[in-house]
């Protein structure tokens, strides 16, 4: 098998979701969001961040971390943001949601269905083959 065949070219371009409705499953029409894969730079970047974060506690004698549940979902949130590079069909209020770092950190705190779509489509490396 020719390994050039399974290397997942959409992680660093970006592949789209189709957002599913909570209630129904079915897809909310033009509704998407476009996102890097674990296989991307970025994704590579924050990951190596948190080892290098990782390895200076432990250089500085600090074994064991303070860390509590919210800091970890903010860490979730802030990481899913990065990997968000655009979206379609995101309003509010009946005003149009531009994909801004802000406005995509707002609504993937503010819709947990949301962000847990986001988060389970990055997981799936499969997403991001053609």
């Amino acid at each position: 098998m020719d390994l050039s065949s399974l290397k997942p070219v959409k992680a660093n371009d970006g592949a789209t979701l189709q957002i599913l409705h909570p209630d129904s499953q079915d897809p909310i029409e033009g509704m998407t969001v476009t996102l890097l894969g674990q296989d991307s730079d970025v994704y590579r970047k924050i990951q190596l961040g948190k080892q290098q974060a990782a390895l200076n506690r432990i250089a500085k004698g600090k074994r064991a971390v303070d860390m509590k549940a919210e800091k970890l979902r903010e860490d979730s949130i802030a990481e899913m943001v990065k990997l968000t590079v655009d979206w379609t069909g995101f309003e509010l209020e009946g005003e149009t949601l531009d994909c801004t770092p802000e406005n995509v950190a707002m609504v993937y705190e503010g819709w947990e269905w949301l962000f847990e779509q986001v988060t389970e489509f990055v997981a799936d490396r499969a997403n991001f083959f053609q």
